[in-house]
């Protein structure tokens, strides 16, 4: 069996990790939603009360309020700030911790309530549901099926409705998504099997463009140092020495992992400083040698900074650090000075091999052995946060908009989970 390694996002998005009673028929499509909408400046989504229910874990919750009548797949942004850091390919500078963002509905019940709704069942593959990820500037949840394509909820996840209706064809199994700090219509997926590997939107979502002819990948990565977002990576899923840059905004790519050391791990996530600097993530998996991999040369060279083996994309906080996840048993890398350095802040009973995500308030949040954890003084203690979780999660992600955590599983059948995305109210300002 394949290992996939993908992740959202956290607050951006954050690795990863995986009956069957259904709310609708296997394989059966959702039901379709209006065209993306694109995020407005100060709100505007009509967002009902939300629900009351108190379902168990195996049940769908009907918590959530109902955006605008038919369901538009694009949330509606607020005038605040991003929702705090993001994953590898947020702004360069990280998110904008503690901006002013307001929920559109009341906060969900403190319990964990299952959301999965119109997915469950979805006829798909090993790896089906891979990933929840909460856009930065909008009402708007994404998830990707595997095989079955990208979907989003402007309802806390009370449904779900399919996005690139238009356009390129997306099939493969989510690995990451990257949102444009600047454009919040922006954003880039990538993806493992079935089909290409990178994706582009500008419209929200719905329609998508592939990246060139790239496959098979379990990240990308874009400079926003660059307005013209020409310089991207993406890192091949399972291949040793294989990492493609791009130049040219993804229209072509090369092969630049030859320069990484030899015998090194899978290097497949990594996180761009600027054209020249940009840090590389690897995991000891089949015997590679594991680190960290820098180049201030554009990936002409590495040198290895650290020798600590990591997966899934990093966090880069509001503050400009980096956090990064440990692979296989987990534990949690720091790094302050943009990856020439790192130190463990999180041992593997703290965060297990998950991508991090930083609430609004600067708080960096990871998955620990039975619940969530919470940092409130950038690694130095971790408190729990929330009930017991629900399950072993493959990720994590907070909307502001919602008030809510949300979590996701995923399993080798071929179907998606009854319950594989669960939700959990929590109002960080309070």
């Amino acid at each position: 069996m394949k290992r996939i390694r993908t992740g959202c996002a956290g607050v951006v998005v954050a690795v990863l990790s995986w009956g069957c009673s259904s709310s609708n028929d296997a394989g059966q499509a959702p039901k379709t939603g209006n065209a993306a909408g694109a995020p407005t400046s100060g709100g505007g989504s009509e967002a009902g009360s939300a629900g009351t229910a108190a379902n168990p874990a195996g049940g769908n919750a009907t918590a959530g309020s109902s955006a605008a009548s038919g369901g538009a797949t694009g949330g509606s942004a607020t005038g605040g700030g991003a929702t705090g850091g993001t994953s590898s390919s947020g702004a360069a500078a990280g998110g904008s911790a503690g901006g002013s963002i307001e929920p559109v509905s009341p906060t969900p019940q403190a319990k964990w309530e299952n959301v999965t709704s119109n997915l469950a069942g979805m006829a798909s593959e090993c790896g089906n549901l891979g990933r929840v990820s909460s856009h930065p500037k909008a009402d708007m949840l994404l998830v990707g099926v595997a095989k079955k394509g990208l979907f989003s909820s402007t309802d806390g996840g009370a449904t779900w409705n399919p996005l690139g209706t238009t356009g390129a064809t997306i099939t493969n199994r989510i690995s990451y998504v990257a949102y444009d700090p600047a454009a919040p219509m922006t954003f880039w997926e990538s993806g493992i099997y079935n089909g290409g590997g990178v994706y582009k939107t500008t419209d929200n979502g719905a329609s998508f463009t592939a990246a060139g002819t790239v496959t098979h990948c379990d990240s990308v990565s874009v400079n926003f140092s660059d307005p013209a977002r020409m310089s991207l990576l993406a890192g091949s899923h399972e291949q040793s020495q294989k990492l493609f840059r791009s130049i040219d905004g993804g229209a072509n790519w090369t092969d630049i992992g030859k320069a990484l050391p030899t015998g090194s791990g899978f290097c497949t996530t990594s996180l761009i400083f600027d054209t020249k600097t940009f840090v590389v993530g690897c995991g000891g998996w089949y015997g590679g040698t594991p680190g960290i991999m820098r180049t201030i040369d554009g990936g002409d060279s590495f040198q290895q900074v650290s020798d600590k083996g990591v997966a899934g994309q990093p966090l880069l906080a509001s503050d400009g650090s980096i956090y990064w996840a440990g692979h296989q048993a987990g534990g949690l890398y720091k790094s302050t000075d943009q990856g020439k350095t790192f130190a463990q802040v999180a041992d593997p009973t703290q965060a297990k091999s998950v991508e991090p995500i930083e609430l609004p308030d600067g708080r960096i949040v990871t998955i620990g052995a039975t619940a969530l954890m919470a940092s409130a003084d950038h690694g130095t203690s971790w408190q729990p946060l929330a009930d017991a979780l629900p399950f072993a999660p493959n990720g994590v992600a907070y909307s502001p908009f919602r008030n809510a955590f949300y979590v996701w599983q995923w399993d080798c059948k071929d179907v998606v989970l009854p319950n594989a995305i669960m939700r959990f109210g929590y109002d960080y300002r309070k």
